[in-house]
């Protein structure tokens, strides 16, 4: 009888422990399953995608799928801490918008990864709007490649 309540004890002294370091790491699992399952579709349509092409070659893809892998969990680690870290107990509200920004950029290449695979496997996003998120380069900048002079919203006013 006391044999299930010394059990139950051992156990849950590690499982306390765990659940405390384990807030360190990552808390929003809601999250986590959204761009998990983001990742997942990703990586289907990506695969379905480079079997049409007949270009499929698995150490490419696990090297890839590693490395997006090994990223994508240390920013979730990140935006965690500059999310939910305090001083004097205190949460900073200053830092909670750059997790947040973290992981909506996340979100958001993943989608546009989904939209340019479907589209080279069937053709149904309109043109104009590929080749507007193509005008990005990799740090997030606008490319003008059009050769257009930006819009300039000083110019146009009137003293």
């Amino acid at each position: 009888m006391y044999i299930k309540t010394i059990i139950a004890m051992i156990g849950a002294v590690p499982l306390t422990i765990g659940v405390n370091i384990l807030k360190y790491f990552y808390q929003d699992w809601e999250f986590a399953k959204w761009i998990g399952f983001a990742v997942v579709l990703d990586t289907a349509v990506s695969i379905v995608k480079h079997w049409l092409l007949k270009d499929l070659s698995s150490e490419e893809f696990w090297c890839k799928f590693g490395k997006k892998i090994f990223v994508y969990l240390v920013l979730l680690m990140v935006s965690n801490l500059v999310v939910n870290f305090q001083v004097n107990n205190h949460t900073i509200g200053a830092t909670q918008w750059l997790g947040e920004y973290i992981c909506v950029f996340m979100l958001v290449r993943e989608v546009i990864s989904v939209v340019e695979n479907t589209n080279a496997i069937y053709p149904w996003c309109p043109v104009w709007l590929l080749k507007r998120l193509k005008d990005y380069n990799e740090k997030g900048e606008y490319v003008n490649k059009t050769g257009c002079e930006q819009y300039d919203p000083e110019q146009n006013m009137e003293d």
